[in-house]
């Protein structure tokens, strides 16, 4: 049955990469619809059987476990969160978080160095899984909170990262939602809608926002060096190196997919979507700037500040563009005299880089190209509202699986998280372009 569904697995993969070629290379946009809906029917199939074939591997190590309690269920997997009360210590609903008990958190040592599953260790999993806690075991063992809480705190901390700008949500998966419903809008009591009497109802729209989006359970995975863990000997010191490697790793992971992430197994990037060309991005906010115009303060003010809809100016709009980019084509910016204008430097009130008094996420090149190194048509930066145009779907649960990779003859060990991120109200993002002339 494993080797079955490993087969199955790598024959559905194949089968997915080749509809996202041909995604990528059709013009037609009701071809496009026509292969997402293909590309979501065979990611459920491969969870599905990915599914099954860790409730084998599992039941290897922990029997007598019923089978339905070894389906995943997505819906409970993403409330593990409010169930344990994360903001109060962690604490279960009876008082007692066992995934924080020092015995656990010795046991999960135990197995992330070794591979061994101790009696504890699968005592507590299972009684966790009987609680109602968490039912999924796509995540395999389970890290335990107190690691939990500080890759958290870590990460709600990173200031200047992309990613945990964007707004956080806690949805259900598969569940089609209209973009309007991640925003409000205020109409006086008595005005026209289908409540005169107090206004709109509440299935109210929002004006001007249409579509909708769909998360997903994509799981990430954060791979980690056999011998990174092994010498250490304390519980506190093996949980604070974990967190370092997984945050980081996590970190730059989610700032990629925010921008560049495919869709197909993972959550979609801004700029994805306008390459795969559905035309998220409305195109009147694609700007051109040619390497003329990049340096030219009378350009920026004419092609982008200048269409900045007021009420996008009071939503704490910011750009985000390669440090290169922000260093050797705006803060070098000069008038007709030859004198620097001084529209980007560091604001030393707020500890913030600015250009023309917004804030600028300076980023490494692998998520925007600079300026200069961007070829025809790349994008090198945008001007966003980072909690309008995006959202994260997580529920911040991690996992923990170490396993013998026969066929490379090595021990792997990683951390696993269910994330989905998607486009959100596509008005508030400005994507920046390069374009070359002549």
């Amino acid at each position: 049955m494993k080797d079955f569904l490993k087969k199955l697995i790598a024959d559905k993969k194949a089968e997915l990469t080749d509809l996202q070629e041909r995604s990528n290379k059709s013009e037609d946009i009701n071809e496009v619809r026509s292969i997402g809906n293909q590309i979501d029917k065979i990611n459920k199939e491969i969870r599905d059987a990915e599914a099954q074939l860790s409730d084998i591997e599992d039941n290897e190590n922990i029997d007598d476990v019923e089978e339905s309690r070894n389906a995943f269920d997505p819906s409970k997997a993403l409330n593990v969160v409010a169930t344990t009360n994360m903001n109060t210590g962690g604490q279960a609903r009876d008082g007692e978080d066992k995934l924080s008990s020092m015995e656990y958190r010795k046991a999960f040592k135990t197995y992330a160095q070794t591979g061994e599953r101790t009696e504890t260790l699968n005592k507590i999993l299972l009684e966790v899984r009987e609680e109602g806690e968490v039912t999924s075991k796509e995540l395999g063992v389970l890290i335990p909170h107190t690691v939990l809480q500080e890759l958290i705190k870590k990460i709600e901390g990173s200031y200047g990262t992309l990613s945990s700008k964007v707004r956080m949500l806690n949805v259900p998966g598969g569940v089609e939602i209209p973009i309007g419903e991640f925003d409000a809008e205020f109409t006086w009591s008595g005005s026209e809608g289908t409540d005169t009497e107090h206004g709109v109802s509440k299935e109210q729209k929002v004006k001007g926002v249409t579509g909708s989006v769909t998360f997903s359970y994509y799981i990430g995975e954060i791979r980690i060096a056999e011998s990174l863990l092994q010498s250490i000997l304390t519980v506190d010191a093996f949980e604070k190196e974990l967190v370092e490697v997984m945050y980081k790793a996590y970190l730059k992971a989610r700032d990629l997919a925010v921008v560049k992430g495919t869709g197909t197994g993972q959550p979609t990037g801004i700029t994805t979507d306008v390459a795969a060309g559905l035309q998220r991005v409305p195109e009147a906010n694609i700007i051109e700037f040619t390497e003329d115009e990049i340096a030219n303060w009378t350009a920026w003010e004419k092609k982008l500040f200048a269409i900045i809809p007021i009420g996008m100016e009071g939503e704490s709009p910011e750009f985000a563009m390669a440090k290169q980019t922000y260093v050797s084509n705006l803060c070098t910016m000069k008038d007709s005299n030859g004198q620097p204008i001084n529209k980007a430097a560091f604001d030393v009130t707020d500890k913030q880089y600015k250009f023309n008094e917004y804030p600028v996420t300076r980023t490494e090149q692998d998520l925007f190209k600079s300026f200069d190194t961007a070829g025809d048509g790349d994008f090198f930066g945008m001007f966003w509202v980072p909690q309008k145009a995006y959202g994260i779907n997580s529920n911040m649960t991690f996992g923990y699986k170490r396993y013998f990779d026969d066929d490379k003859n090595k021990w792997i060990n990683k951390g696993l998280v269910i994330l989905d991120g998607k486009p959100l109200n596509t008005d508030y993002i400005y994507l920046l372009k390069k374009k070359v002339t002549g």
